[in-house]
């Protein structure tokens, strides 16, 4: 594992680059995680040594006011959260145990969001996983003790999501069915949208987070035959 920090803007990124164990260049995967999470959180985890057995690289990253990263959770926008994307985005591909044609995302809730605009707007993305993905954001009390401003959903309702969707291919769309936060039906809306090659799998009995260890192992599991098929 390599530890990596970037600027964006005035804030400084910090992440973790994890590759398989010999030399060479690597296909690579940057993972984004939610509104509330971190790239410590047990998830990312095991994503990132899932991806490393695959012979996959990844980076998983704090997000500004996450985890190591600097900045307020309160001032998150999605703006903003595109920008630290891109700002990681950049050192992925200039990193010399990476293969820069073979770069792809995987992002969870908010992170799904942040990685498919990335991904409609960088034609050098091969390939995306999009976990519990929302297209809409409503202001409501979600227990995170995070004092968002009004600006999150002001910035958030300037992106028409839908119409980004269709600019992404190459896509899989992963939701649980039981999914409490984000409906199942914004996930399928987003898949409708992609173009193809694409996949959507509903995890039956799963929840936002795939907080069961066998719905999330299956998360995992798809994820990772998907990029070793379009990646790889």
């Amino acid at each position: 594992m390599e530890q990596c920090e970037v600027r964006s803007g005035p804030y400084r990124i910090r992440g973790v680059f994890t590759r398989p164990d010999k030399s060479g260049r690597f296909p690579c995967v940057v993972l984004s995680h939610g509104l509330i999470s971190s790239k410590d959180s047990s998830k990312f985890v095991s994503l990132a040594a899932a991806f490393e057995t695959a012979g996959i690289a990844s980076v998983r990253f704090d997000y500004q006011g996450c985890g190591e990263s600097d900045g307020s959770i309160e001032e998150t926008t999605l703006t903003g959260r595109i920008a630290n994307l891109d700002a990681i985005a950049e050192w992925v591909f200039g990193h010399p145990s990476v293969d820069a044609a073979k770069v792809g995302l995987l992002g969870s809730s908010f992170g799904s969001v942040t990685s498919l605009v990335k991904a409609a707007r960088d034609t050098r993305i091969r390939c995306v996983s999009l976990w519990a993905t929302p297209y809409l954001l409503e202001k409501k009390d979600d227990n995170s003790g995070a004092d968002f401003k009004d600006a999150l959903y002001a910035d958030f309702a300037q992106y028409d999501l839908l119409a980004e969707a269709r600019k992404v291919s190459c896509a899989l769309v992963i939701h649980g069915e039981a999914d409490t936060v984000v409906p199942a039906r914004e996930g399928k809306a987003i898949y409708e949208h992609v173009g193809r090659p694409k996949k959507f799998e509903l995890i039956k009995g799963a929840d936002h987070i795939f907080s069961v260890p066998g719905h999330r192992e299956r998360a995992i599991t798809l994820s990772v035959n998907w990029f070793r098929r379009f990646l790889v």
